[in-house]
């Protein structure tokens, strides 16, 4: 029991025995009161102080249910566990759409990755994955206001309970439902006024023309601080058309043909275009992707605006595309070919979007008037609503009408680097320190530990 080695093994024996009850201590601390700590300067690995407000206000459980490739996906594990960390209101399930397709379709999920974020019997659909986005979700199903969509009808428009025949809009209608909207119908002539609490009024396609007076309602509605959807159709709605000029759009009577490369046949003239080109308008701000349109005709802004009105384009064909004006030899023959000074040279542009305070164009109060026009709206049916990102566009687009867009602002962050900027003469210090001095001393101390052991 004297000897050296048998103290040195006693000592060593019950230092680690301390360690290991130290450990398992902590480690079952750590299991039962989990805390994290950020130690990034930017505060990459945690939720913005936005975020934590919104889960501090939860009053029931929120279910996420994120459709990803695989039902993997790591980066969006780690944003999603910092919801859950935060609020243990939150709860989160990883699906894969191949696996389990009837959640999927329960869902409408149309893309990867996509957040289906509920509460109750609200529920939203999250097509980006960042803080942003899921946190604005969140927000979206915890109000306690549900915004409401109207649709005008009474002139042959597309039925938005029609989900089967391709001219229908009702999966359009029912992925609106899916964002926690409530969707009605509008018959302008018997209302005669449009409701207080529609968050945004859509006209799609109309067959016959409206009367005047309908014009005049929508006119009043939109000067009032309104907002309106107008998805229209080369040859028809002369009078909407007049009825939009006053407002600085103007809708050519014209239809766009772009190229298209067809198996066996090459390079070939279509009605189809594609758009990949959107512009820098909060209703497109998330729009990467390309949208698939059949036989539009070009929407722009007028050379001259009406005073307080701002119009913009917000997607454009290719420079491959342009604007045919002679409609009844591309009907009749399907021959066009360009004429300078008469068709429009791509790129073409088939929407605009529209804004103005109501105070500067003949209203009333600080609201604020916004509209968008498309020169096409069979992107919106049935037909083509799962083409592309179609889907994505017109929701993004109702969105921006509704208000939703501003509902949160969380910016991005990402790792900064931390760089030192050393003089020639403090980086000759740091290498003969690091290079010659503390090595030498580290041997140094290590002589002298084992030279006073052997002597002793």
């Amino acid at each position: 029991m004297r000897r050296r080695s048998t103290k040195y093994g006693v000592n060593a024996a019950v230092y680690s025995a301390i360690f290991l009850a130290l450990f398992a201590m902590i480690n079952f601390l750590g299991a039962r009161y989990h805390k994290r700590f950020d130690m990034s300067s930017s505060g990459v690995n945690s939720l913005s102080e936005q975020s934590r407000k919104v889960l501090a206000g939860l009053t029931e459980p929120v279910e996420i249910d994120a459709f990803v490739e695989d039902g993997r996906d790591t980066v969006l594990e780690e944003l999603l566990d910092a919801y859950k960390y935060d609020s243990e209101r939150v709860s989160v399930r990883l699906v894969d759409p191949q696996v389990r397709p009837e959640l999927a379709q329960e869902a409408g999920v149309t893309q990867v990755p996509t957040l289906r974020v509920r509460m109750g019997d609200r529920s939203t659909l999250v097509t980006s994955t960042d803080e942003e986005s899921v946190t604005n979700g969140i927000h979206k199903v915890t109000s306690a206001e549900r915004k409401k969509i109207y649709f005008i009808e009474g002139h042959g428009e597309p039925g938005i309970d029609d989900s089967q025949s391709i001219e229908g809009i009702g999966l359009f209608a029912e992925a609106l439902r899916n964002q926690n909207y409530d969707v009605a119908k509008l018959f302008l002539p018997e209302s005669q006024v449009v409701p207080d609490d529609a968050a945004a009024v859509l006209l799609i396609a109309p067959a016959r023309e409206m009367f005047p007076q309908e014009l005049d309602v929508l006119d009043r509605y939109m000067r009032s601080g309104g907002r309106v959807l107008f998805l229209l159709e080369p040859q028809k709605g002369a009078e909407i058309v007049a009825f939009l000029a006053k407002w600085g759009v103007i809708v050519d009577d014209h239809v766009i043909l772009d190229q298209q490369m067809r198996l066996f046949q090459g390079v070939t003239l279509g009605l189809d275009p594609v758009v990949s080109t959107y512009g820098a308008h909060p209703s497109v701000k998330s729009m990467t992707e390309r949208t698939f349109f059949s036989l539009a005709r070009p929407v722009r802004p007028a050379a001259e605006l009406p005073k307080g009105l701002v119009v913009q384009s917000i997607a454009s064909t290719a420079k491959t595309s342009w604007a045919e004006s002679d409609l009844d030899l591309l009907f009749k023959s399907s021959q066009a070919i360009f004429d300078e000074g008469k068709d429009l040279p791509g790129p073409v542009s088939l929407a605009v979007a529209a804004s103005a305070y109501a105070k500067d164009i003949g209203g009333e109060g600080e609201r604020e008037f916004e509209m968008g026009v498309f020169g096409d709206s069979s992107f919106a049916t049935n037909k083509y609503w799962r083409q592309l990102f179609n889907d994505s566009l017109t929701l993004s687009v109702v969105g921006w009408l509704a208000g939703e867009e501003e509902l949160m602002s969380i910016g991005a962050r990402a790792v900064r680097a931390s760089r030192a900027n050393l003089s020639p003469t403090e980086a000759l210090s740091v290498f003969y320190l690091s290079v010659f001095v503390l090595p030498e001393l580290i041997l140094l101390c290590g002589i002298a530990v084992w030279w006073r052991r052997t002597s002793s």
